[in-house]
């Protein structure tokens, strides 16, 4: 079946406003994103789904698709709305804000979708025990194939046990109505977690990955990405030139 891409963005992010259209290098990071998602060449359509004109402005004119969507109390809402706007069943939620997203990633995700379409996917990579006690860096702790929990903060001496959580999650129609159909749970307005809201309703596996996570969260990331762009080899990280609007 064919796996779609669907980049939620938004201006109003507590911790970084406006953080989609920050330059990453010269470039604005939705559009990082969007190209890493194309390198992945698993995709029918990859589309950004926003509230924002300037957001859906600047998507455009790098040449992909936007969905203007209305309000959503998450990333995986919004994609929800998109979605079911666009009538689409197999959907990969790619974070707009992992614009160094390793594109071999992204199709191990669409992978494991195909093969169970009644699950969540989402990805785990290594945790740095050094980040253990840092909220913006969420881990996730796994049992097999399956998540059985996810926080933002694990005491030092027990992140052996913790993996980093990578923001991307993957569900058909079915699994993402349910989880739209549910109210906030109290634990997922706690921790600031969305998938929390499903946890224990329906398995969340994993694909395990060897590359950390570089995502933007707050300003001072920013810094941190740019570093690597201009560091490591230039086929991993530099995005694709040429690419069509889907």
């Amino acid at each position: 079946m064919a796996v779609h891409c669907i980049v939620p963005a938004r201006m109003g992010s507590s911790r970084y406003p406006g953080k989609p259209l920050v330059k990453i290098a010269g470039k604005e990071m939705i559009v990082r994103t969007m190209e890493r998602a194309l390198l992945a060449d698993c995709f029918e359509r990859i589309i950004c789904a926003t509230d924002d004109d300037r957001i859906a402005e600047v998507v455009s004119n790098a040449g992909f698709e936007f969905i203007l969507t209305g309000p959503a109390s998450t990333g995986s809402d919004r994609v929800a709305d998109a979605a079911r706007a666009l009538g689409l069943d197999l959907v990969v939620n790619l974070q707009g804000d992992e614009p160094l997203v390793e594109p071999s990633v992204l199709s191990d995700v669409a992978l494991e979708l195909e093969r169970h379409p009644d699950c969540w996917v989402t990805v785990a990579c290594p945790l740095n025990p050094a980040e253990a006690m840092v909220k913006t860096v969420v881990k996730v702790l796994v049992d097999g194939d399956v998540a059985v929990d996810f926080t933002r903060e694990v005491p030092p001496s027990d992140a052996s046990r913790w993996f980093q959580h990578q923001g991307i999650y993957a569900y058909s129609r079915l699994a993402r109505e349910e989880f739209a159909s549910l109210p906030q749970s109290p634990i997922e307005l706690e921790r600031s977690l969305e998938q929390m809201r499903i946890l224990g309703k329906r398995p969340i596996r994993i694909v395990q990955s060897p590359y950390a996570s570089v995502s933007v969260d707050v300003p001072s990331d920013v810094a941190a990405v740019e570093s690597l762009i201009h560091s490591v080899t230039p086929f991993r990280i530099q995005p694709g030139v040429a690419h069509e609007r889907p």
